[in-house]
């Protein structure tokens, strides 16, 4: 395999991965009515259900898409560019993996955004006994893996690691807020979507 096809390799693997939860998203929309809600008793660590929409986005308010979603996604389209830009040129295989991952799951998003006006969440998971469930998708979880990884390997200087590191884990932590908020209590912190 020749250098100039190799190095298209990893931007690949993430708008592949990206193109797959976009699939999976219109899959649940378009059979939104195959799948129940559980029953709390019934209730495993992670289970599909029927899916819920928000309109994306971390650190905005409200639960309608409203201009000030835009920032957000203008946001993810940038960074989705700028991680396919970023595997384009040779790197190690962890900075490769964990940019591709990222990729799949900001592109996710933002294909998700673009396509259809919301993010589809489908997977539930939940405590076992706890009274109440949370729902997330495919990118959610790419973006909880890899961010951390993607933000210590793929910068070389500290400057730029270790505000990249806080921002990540930032997401990460609205994120983990709003879900153990409502595994919790069952209630869903304002701001938070």
């Amino acid at each position: 395999m020749s250098s100039l096809n190799r190095r298209y390799i990893w931007p690949i693997i993430g708008l592949l991965l990206a193109i797959f939860n976009l699939a999976i998203a219109y899959y649940f929309r378009d059979n939104t009515s195959q799948f129940t809600f559980p029953d709390i008793d019934d209730l495993n660590w992670f289970f599909l259900s029927e899916p819920v929409f928000n309109w994306g986005g971390f650190f905005v308010d409200g639960s309608s898409p409203t201009i000030h979603r835009l920032p957000t996604v203008l946001f993810l389209l940038w960074a989705s560019i700028s991680l396919f830009k970023y595997l384009c040129h040779d790197r190690k295989r962890i900075q490769q993996l964990s940019a591709a991952v990222l990729l799949g799951g900001l592109g996710g998003l933002t294909l998700d955004i673009l396509a259809f006006g919301s993010v589809c969440d489908w997977l539930g998971f939940s405590v076992p006994g706890a009274m109440f469930y949370s729902m997330l998708n495919l990118s959610d979880l790419m973006i909880l893996f890899s961010a951390p990884v993607a933000s210590l390997v793929c910068f070389e200087r500290w400057l730029f690691k270790a505000p990249a590191f806080m921002f990540a884990m930032a997401v990460i932590g609205a994120n983990t807020y709003y879900h153990i908020g409502y595994l919790l209590f069952g209630i869903q912190p304002e701001g938070l979507s």
